[in-house]
């Protein structure tokens, strides 16, 4: 009922001042570098409100160049602020708070916030203050018909005040007034500087509905077999290791407990119940890891004298992996890292969260979930934690492109580590590094990769451009009743020189594809040999001059569009750059490609937009698109586009 929206974190380890970072309600992620400060970020949140007894440490967590100067100013008990954390009162808890204090009166509006600070020195304030004046008028409505109504309201800007007023008049005890005055001092919180209403607010419905920090950085990894006597001693002594938690999540998991493992039940009953738990088990685990649906996970309880200490003393629960495809188990310790990683995470968290569950709320924090897992088990694993976020709000941090949701690149922040300012963390993906950004890039690469594999119909265009129009001009003659793209994809592989990558990759998979590309004089020599490896057929291989009559030599998308309207949306994208000078119909020369006429046109003038010379066709190519439309465009334009898909939809 109250949700983490802000976090800023100030002077800890290489963070002088992470700006305020906005999270997402259901799962932010953190990119950016090695040694950037992703982990720090982690770390100072976890410590504000731990699940456990992490803490501050001043020595240990200050920035180690300030520590001298700052010694001093926090032996005298000036402590730094490290973190100030930011909640959302979402409606559930605002209508119960209007409701049970105000009598149904608004006071707190759903969606107002709050912020909770917190130092160096694991000391925290809370910023929580309602309208005073309000919140008396409610309280006031029900006692507004009593005698004294007037001389313990008249004046009073405080509900100390009014309590002071009513307990002067020496009322009898079972007056509303003096109940009224009783039930508000028995709720009176230790003095804070608080009015009485804030503090009964924050103690009674508030505090209790903060969540917890879970961190988690070093996994904790089940073992493939468990001394039972062992673990139970740990277990009473309070001197449990992480794989013992982990062995923990495992029984409750699968719903048994270590006492009845340990029981006498004879052999038949004993393992039905080990059979059960097995199949319980393997149901949750493969739900989620879907890298090899061939394994089963199986227990067994046994003594083995000849074992080393401690699992020669006592049974055992050995677990194993049987892969149903070649007929054997093996020790659940021998799989592979990525598999060991993943079922230990999901077993040891779903056993924490059920835990927790009936007593905190969280906010999962990981740093660097999943690196031991393939692209493809990573992905499993996100899904996993989407599924998590349903619960439980998570922040987690990776380098890994298979880690981001390139549907979901809104909830990124990058950290980056500046070299005066220190680690800043951002949603401004257009203001950060390459570097930094690299996963974000490459995640929607990936994305567009899948989406490549999924299509049965592709189109490979070269950039943009290209896309954007023929998006443009597709829905325009769909919405007319005429052949658009239809169920095709559009793929700018970004230049001819890929074409062959993308060609060979797609054709590998049985992919029905078209490649539509500009011509420009010659045709191209890869292409050629594509089409003489039989890799794609020359049907498959057109061209934008071949929807132009008469035909020319060369051509681009570009010059299927109005000359008119194509040379007002140049001289409007580049506006500011032309500083006055504009393009005209008249100042363009003979050659056939209109981009190749422009670029002439600005070699003349001297004007340089671009480095390397020439000019964005994409920002071009959008300042087009209001000015083709069905009413706009003339009846030969239209068609040169009506038969470029035509063909299109014919070839594939």
């Amino acid at each position: 009922m109250l949700t983490l929206v802000k976090a800023q974190v100030w002077k800890y380890k290489s963070i002088e001042d992470s700006t305020p970072v906005p999270l997402a309600d259901s799962v932010t992620v953190l990119v950016g570098k090695n040694e950037s400060g992703k982990t720090a970020f982690l770390e100072a949140l976890h410590k504000a409100m731990p699940l456990g007894g992490a803490k501050y440490d001043y020595v240990a967590d200050y920035p180690r160049k300030d520590l001298v100067r700052y010694r001093p100013q926090h032996e005298a008990k000036n402590y730094q602020k490290t973190v100030e954390l930011t909640f959302r009162i979402e409606k559930a808890l605002a209508d119960k708070i209007n409701k049970e204090v105000f009598g149904g009166a608004g006071i707190i509006a759903a969606g107002s916030t709050f912020t909770r600070d917190t130092t160096i020195a694991n000391t925290s304030t809370i910023g929580f203050h309602l309208d005073e004046a309000a919140a008396l008028a409610a309280l006031q409505k029900p006692l507004g018909d009593l005698e004294h109504k007037d001389e313990v309201f008249a004046g009073a800007t405080t509900l100390a005040d009014e309590l002071t007023k009513i307990e002067g008049l020496s009322l009898p005890a079972d007056s509303k007034l003096a109940m009224f005055a009783a039930l508000w001092r028995g709720r009176a919180i230790k003095p804070n500087g608080w009015g009485l209403v804030n503090g009964h607010i924050w103690q009674t419905y508030l505090s209790p509905a903060l969540p917890k920090f879970l961190y988690f950085d070093d996994y904790k990894l089940l073992e493939g077999k468990i001394n039972l006597a062992t673990l139970q001693q740990r277990e009473a002594e309070k001197q449990m290791t992480d794989a013992d938690e982990t062995a923990q999540g495992l029984l409750q998991l699968a719903g048994t407990t270590l006492q009845e493992l340990m029981s006498d039940e004879g052999y038949e009953t004993a393992k039905a119940k080990l059979e059960a738990i097995g199949l319980n088990i393997t149901q949750k685990v493969f739900e989620f890891w879907k890298q090899n649906q061939d394994l089963d996970v199986e227990f067994d309880l046994k003594a083995d004298s000849k074992d080393v200490a401690p699992y020669n003393g006592g049974v055992n629960l050995y677990i194993r992996i049987k892969n149903r495809r070649h007929g054997v188990t093996v020790p659940f310790d021998q799989r592979s890292k990525g598999f060991i990683w993943f079922f230990s995470f999901l077993v040891w968290f779903d056993a924490v969260q059920s835990r927790a569950a009936t007593k905190d709320a969280l906010v999962l924090l990981l740093d660097e979930p999943g690196l031991n897992l393939h692209a493809l088990a990573q992905a499993d694993f996100l899904a996993y934690i989407r599924e998590l976020s349903e619960q439980h709000q998570i922040v987690y941090t990776t380098h890994s492109p298979f880690m981001v949701d390139s549907e979901r690149l809104d909830d990124v922040r990058v950290v980056e580590d500046r070299v005066k300012d220190g680690t800043k963390i951002t949603g401004d993906l257009a203001g950060s590094s390459d570097e930094s950004v690299f996963p974000l890039q490459a995640a929607l690469g990936y994305s567009i990769a899948q989406n490549l594999f999924i299509a049965k119909k592709n189109i490979l265009i070269e950039g943009p451009a290209d896309l954007i129009l023929l998006q443009h001009m597709g829905a325009l003659l769909e919405a007319g009743g005429k052949q658009g793209l239809g169920d095709a994809i559009l793929v700018p592989v970004g230049g001819l020189d890929k074409l062959a990558t993308f060609v060979a990759l797609l054709g590998s998979n049985k992919l029905k594809l078209v490649v539509l590309h500009d011509r420009a004089g010659s045709p191209h020599q890869k292409l050629e040999d594509l089409v003489r490896q039989k890799l794609i057929e020359r049907k498959r291989v057109l061209d934008f001059s071949m929807f132009l009559e008469p035909t020319p030599a060369e051509a681009d998308i570009e010059d299927l569009l109005p000359a008119d309207a194509y040379i007002a949306a140049f001289n409007q994208a580049y506006v500011k750059e032309l500083n006055g000078v504009a393009l005209t119909a008249a100042d363009l020369g003979a050659q056939p490609r209109m981009i190749e006429r422009i670029n002439q046109w600005l070699r003349a003038k001297g004007i340089t937009l671009l480095k390397d010379g020439g000019f964005n066709h994409y920002r071009v190519a959008q300042a087009v698109l209001p000015a083709l439309t069905a009413t706009t465009l003339k009846p030969d334009e239209l068609a040169r586009f009506e038969r470029l898909f035509e063909r299109v939809t014919a070839a594939l």
